[in-house]
């Protein structure tokens, strides 16, 4: 076993690392921006490991297959990426997209049983399917396995059904949370974005929680495009319909899904042509299986503008002609106990968050003087706001401040090196604990 370099740190052993995940982009799509997976592997391939990153070939926010079937792409020396042939889907929710939940896992387990085991495997959560495979395999093979909780399946689908109907609804997904329970027992290590979400992993694998179940919240700070990149980006915008004006501008990007409350921004902007026309401007930009319907009922709504999902220095420009980050999550509790990547990255370019969600979301804003908060669910009350910050600019550049306060000083810790360093320590512990038996 080799060291990995010290960074300025004491050396720690070279590792093999798998990281296993369902929706992110890919390093080979440069346009899009990396996400938690990602990034996570890059650090890791830093400090010196080997990484194989296993993931479907289909592109779950562009909705198309990248390859067609199995392949790998060989990132760099240390790190390779693994494509596996996937059905694909075209709606977020639905049979086909479970089918293809279910046919990856199966897929995986088939094509790691001729692959040495790694020393340690990070599984996202969701997918059930991925993560209880991952953990069943570690397990068998003696190596560590962590669960990463990213949203909370299936307590998520059970949100978005009638109070009344809850009961059936869990009945109904009792396969899920069996998978939730397995998957949460066994795993070495539980972590999330947030305590909550790690909390809630705990109570699924009905136990306290340990030392090693952490949370690791998401920091992304996009590159900056080069100057030819932004000239092209603005130009692509403006060809889109959106160029600087002197309106309030809250943009929001991000999936077109059914936990957004995209229905309520819609709603908000009909109501600001009546109250407060040619004074706010909602721009939403993205793509998903609800895309058409918001962009049809936007259609004759002046305070609204929805747009095509873009690549990252289009998102830097449309960021920087923005004064607010719109948040437009629903008010349940995947939420209630989280802090999306979202929030992170209109902190990063600066904008102040509008959220109409209580829990994490709520106190980050309250505590912080990050955003501000409307009434969840409620488009008269995002509609207000809206126009009394229009009306009051000054507010909005003291948002901007706290922002930028907050930046400089929580805002910006390197929580991806803390998370690849708690691998590195689980891997090593492992291992070590492996040669020892070894030589018993």
């Amino acid at each position: 076993m080799t060291s990995a370099p010290s960074h300025g740190e004491d050396r720690v052993p070279s590792h093999r690392i798998w990281i296993v995940t369902h929706f992110e982009p890919i390093p080979s799509e440069p346009e899009a921006r990396p996400m938690r997976a990602g990034l996570l592997a890059r650090r890791l391939v830093e400090r010196g490991h080997d990484v194989t990153w296993w993931t479907p070939d289909f592109d779950h926010y562009g909705k198309r297959h990248r390859t067609g079937g199995d392949a790998e792409i060989r990132v760099d020396e240390r790190f390779r990426v693994r494509l596996l042939r996937s059905l694909g889907y075209r709606r977020h929710v639905g049979p086909r997209r479970l089918l293809h939940h279910e046919l990856l896992a199966s897929r995986w387990r088939r094509a790691v049983e001729t692959q040495p085991p790694p020393d340690l495997v990070v599984s996202g959560w969701p997918t059930p399917e991925f993560a209880s495979s991952v953990v069943s395999y570690a397990t068998a093979h003696g190596i560590p396995s962590v669960v990463d909780i990213r949203d909370l399946w299936p307590d998520l689908w059970i949100d978005r059904v009638p109070a009344s109907a809850r009961p059936a609804a869990r009945l109904a997904l009792r396969r899920y949370y069996g998978m939730a329970r397995r998957a949460m027992s066994e795993a070495t290590a539980i972590v999330g974005v947030t305590d909550e979400y790690v909390d809630w992993g705990v109570q699924h694998a009905g136990r306290p929680r340990r030392d090693d179940d952490r949370a690791f919240a998401f920091r992304f700070r996009a590159p900056e495009p080069a100057a030819s990149e932004l000239s092209h980006a603005r130009t692509r915008l403006a060809d889109l319909g959106f160029t600087p004006d002197d309106r309030l501008t809250l943009v929001f990007a991000g999936a077109f899904g059914r936990t957004y409350g995209l229905d309520i921004a819609v709603e908000a902007g009909r109501r600001l042509d009546r109250d407060a026309p040619g004074r706010v401007r909602i721009v939403l930009l993205g793509s998903g299986d609800r895309w058409n319907r918001i962009a049809e009922a936007a259609r004759t709504i002046d305070s609204v503008l929805v747009l095509p999902r873009v690549g990252l220095a289009e998102l830097v420009v449309a960021y920087r002609h923005a004064d607010l980050g719109l948040a437009p999550y629903l008010d349940i509790e995947n939420f209630r106990r989280n802090v999306p990547n979202k929030i992170d990255e209109y902190l990063g370019a600066g904008l102040p968050v509008v959220a109409g969600v209580g829990g994490a979301i709520a106190r980050l804003i309250d505590e912080h003087g990050v955003g501000r908060r409307y009434e969840p669910d409620d488009a008269g009350s995002l509609a207000a706001l809206a126009a009394t910050l229009a009306d009051d600019r000054d507010a909005v550049s003291a948002l901007r401040d706290r922002v930028r306060t907050y930046r400089s000083t929580i805002g910006d810790t390197d929580e991806i090196t803390r998370f690849a360093r708690h691998l590195e320590d689980l891997a090593t512990r492992t291992t070590a604990g492996s040669r020892v038996r070894s030589d018993s």
